[in-house]
């Protein structure tokens, strides 16, 4: 009899171990898994901001400084650099020791006569294409680049041009949006009042979008005349860029300055060879 009640304990207790060890199974089943981090990209950091210019090297004679001019980076025209050259470039800007500016950093070099570093560049495309997100900003980001991104203000989320939300994402990567005006028209076609309107207008689309001032004003087409100056300045930029060739220094005027086109079939020695025959 005593083994009979010896033999139901016995029993009894394996069952409830048994229990106890499905329940902790369950239990941990049930418990969220401890979250792994990502590995991190391999891309070098932004250059930061720098508004304090007391460290930068002072120039003996006024700054001149290349403003690249890119537009789309795909094939087709003259226009148009492949991603493979852009990349090319990009790694010879790495690494022949350039630093890439801001479009304040710029208007603080170009009006005080000082530099951040002794190879400076700003970097810049015109009309906000889709493969400036899809293509260059990859290469941007790999290179820790800043660029500017002169965007249509009615092209926002149209075919082959950026979303709203692209622009913000790269905005946070030390990528500048600033204005192409609102409607890409041809500005010394216009009249004072329609100028002063299509600067205007894309200014406070860009403020209030990037929660920014928006700085530097790229003409549709290079074309401008007295009254785009003028209007420039009235409507609060700080700088104009055209498609006049070579480095932009403050004596050509700084709602005037000129830009160093890149055309597609350089190899980055090509590039390089370019970029130092801007003095």
């Amino acid at each position: 009899m005593k083994r009979f009640i010896l033999s139901i304990f016995l029993s009894g207790s394996c069952l409830a171990l048994a229990a106890c060890a499905d329940k902790e199974a369950n239990a941990e089943q049930q418990m969220p898994k401890a979250e792994q981090k990502k590995p991190e990209e391999k891309t070098v950091h932004v250059q930061k901001k720098e508004d304090d210019t007391s460290a930068w090297i002072k120039t003996e004679k006024p700054a001149k400084l290349p403003i690249l001019m890119y537009h789309s980076i795909s094939s087709g025209n003259s226009l148009r650099v492949p991603k493979e050259e852009f990349e090319a470039h990009m790694k010879w800007l790495h690494e022949n020791g350039y630093q890439t500016l801001t479009p304040k950093e710029a208007y603080l070099m170009l009006t005080q006569d000082k530099k951040p570093s002794e190879k400076c560049v700003l970097i810049t495309f015109d009309d906000g294409y889709t493969d400036n997100y899809q293509d260059a900003y990859p290469v941007l980001k790999k290179y820790g680049m800043k660029a500017t991104i002169f965007m249509i203000g009615k092209s926002i989320a149209h075919k082959h041009h950026l979303t709203e939300d692209q622009m913000k994402e790269m905005a946070k990567r030390g990528i500048s949006i600033e204005s192409h005006t609102i409607d890409h028209l041809e500005l010394n076609g216009l009249t004072p009042e329609q100028q002063h309107s299509e600067m205007a207008d894309s200014k406070k689309l860009f403020d209030g979008m990037f929660h920014q001032q928006t700085s530097i004003i790229s003409y549709p087409v290079g074309r401008y005349n007295e009254e785009t100056l003028k209007a420039a300045k009235e409507t609060g930029y700080q700088m104009g860029v055209t498609t006049e060739p070579g480095a932009a220094s403050r004596d050509q005027g700084m709602y005037a300055l000129h830009r160093v086109r890149v055309s597609p079939g350089m190899s980055g020695a090509a590039f390089g060879a370019y970029i130092k025959s801007m003095k």
